[in-house]
């Protein structure tokens, strides 16, 4: 079983909100709190050391007192992108040394279950794999994810050839599904547009999150 130590984390958050009319997602207000409040409440518990990726409004987001990494070689390419910083941060970092793999959670999905990373590293081992990922009831949900720093290069690559989305490159790596069947009406619901976030309001009672 991998071991919580040898796992850091990043909150993706570096995308353009286009359809979110390029506001700030994660600091949308859900219940009181901004969605990437939610997110690290339950994502700084599951992972040793966390990060955050953005690309615009810096000094916004440094209130949260989380390492920011931008997108290393340009910005708004992708979530891929964003996993890579995340790798190559860790990698760099004298400080993460004990780290081996990267947690992945999505800055507009506030409600996932406490055990995401846990239930990730528990199938990695198990399968032989380098890479794994939640399916909620039947959906892909490839932003949350686990993947082992040895894959730094094959991701490289993959941004070299034009691919800028993680769920692309599932197959080549052979990446693992990992069944969740978290019943709760707010469960890995992603909040892209204004209609989102006033349904997510619905959805998402005060006492989950």
């Amino acid at each position: 079983m991998i071991d919580i130590s040898e796992i850091g984390g990043v909150i993706l958050a570096g995308g353009k909100a286009s359809r979110m009319g390029f506001r700030d997602k994660a600091l949308q207000s859900l219940h009181g709190k901004t969605l990437l409040a939610h997110v690290i409440n339950r994502a700084k518990p599951q992972v040793a050391s966390l990060v955050l990726s953005v690309n615009h409004n810096v000094p916004h987001y440094q209130k949260f007192g989380l390492p920011i990494v931008t997108d290393h070689v340009q910005n708004y390419a992708g979530p891929l992108l964003g996993i890579f910083s995340a790798m190559r941060w860790f990698l760099e970092s004298e400080q993460h040394r004990d780290i081996k793999y990267l947690a992945c959670f999505a800055a507009d999905v506030p409600e996932f279950p406490g055990h995401v990373v846990q239930a990730l590293a528990r199938a990695m081992p198990m399968q032989s794999s380098t890479a794994t990922y939640i399916c909620h009831l039947g959906q892909i949900q490839p932003l949350f994810s686990l993947w082992n720093l040895s894959l730094f290069d094959t991701v490289e690559a993959a941004l070299t050839k034009g691919n800028y989305g993680p769920k692309l490159l599932f197959d080549p790596i052979a990446a693992i599904a990992v069944e969740i069947d978290e019943d709760s009406p707010g469960a890995f619901f992603n909040i892209n547009r204004l209609e989102d976030l006033q349904a997510a309001r619905q959805r998402i009672g005060k006492k989950l999150i």
